[in-house]
């Protein structure tokens, strides 16, 4: 029953777990061992919360948040003002997140296959690069939703089983761990790497995708419950992952992360 109504949940997941927040929690991890793990949990409850008002304004209003906002503002000088702000936040963020995910992917790949660049016109090429954002490409202007959502469900999936037991596998010290979930502390010099690790999960463009999404998905108000269990469920699991990192990351012998 709970995979038939599976939603966009994992999609948000997806689109917050990226290279960005493998660095900052492999820092975190690295510098400050567990001590920081509570900022993760914060942030997790942060993005519950907010994405599932987002599902349920998609879900009742019928609407997505932008044309929400271009609808309910009646002056135009605001209306022109936020929208180009949205818009251009949401190109400018979405370029560099692009960037980041698939430079991510382009230094996976060469760790395993090793480099595979051309020339062309003077410039150099790297393969991975074009072979990656052509295949995000496929994917998105494929038009096939479960397509996109079956991808990303299984992605999500092999990074949880992979992170967890490597997370096992170091040997954490579980009362140190239990003291970094639940007991706050502000360590020096730690203030950057927590503001880092609440804004890699608390995503505001996410805001805008699980409204479009959810009205998509769902369209019946007695659908809430789906999608309230749908967002958990996935956020907690997307939460989860990033603890293992800095959880995997604090057990490394090494001084910096280059």
């Amino acid at each position: 029953m709970f995979k038939k109504n599976i939603g966009p949940g994992p999609l948000i997941a997806a689109a917050f777990i990226g290279p960005g927040t493998v660095t900052i929690c492999s820092i975190a991890g690295l510098e400050f061992g567990f001590t920081l793990l509570w900022a993760l949990v914060l942030s997790i409850f942060s993005t519950i919360v907010l994405q599932e008002m987002a599902a349920r304004l998609g879900i009742v209003s019928k609407k997505g948040l932008s044309e929400i906002i271009r609808t309910e503002i009646k002056e135009p000088a605001s209306k022109k003002l936020i929208m180009f702000l949205i818009i251009s936040a949401i190109v400018v963020g979405n370029a560099a997140y692009e960037a980041g995910n698939i430079s991510g992917g382009v230094l996976g790949l060469e760790s395993i296959f090793g480099e595979i660049n051309y020339a062309f016109l003077g410039l150099k090429i790297n393969f991975y690069s074009i072979f990656m954002g052509l295949i995000a490409f496929g994917i998105l202007f494929s038009g096939n939703y479960k397509v996109l959502e079956k991808s990303l469900i299984f992605l999500v999936m092999i990074m949880s089983v992979s992170f967890l037991i490597t997370a096992i596998i170091s040997g954490p010290n579980l009362t140190e761990l239990l003291e970094g979930v639940f007991i706050p502390k502000i360590p020096d010099n730690s203030t950057l790497i927590i503001i880092g690790l609440i804004g890699t999960t608390v995503v505001p463009y996410n805001l805008f995708l699980h409204t479009s999404l959810s009205k998509e998905r769902w369209k019946k108000n007695s659908d809430l419950k789906y999608a309230k269990r749908d967002t958990i469920v996935s956020i907690v699991l997307g939460g989860l992952i990033s603890m293992c990192i800095v959880v995997s990351s604090s057990s490394l012998n090494i001084e910096e992360i280059n």
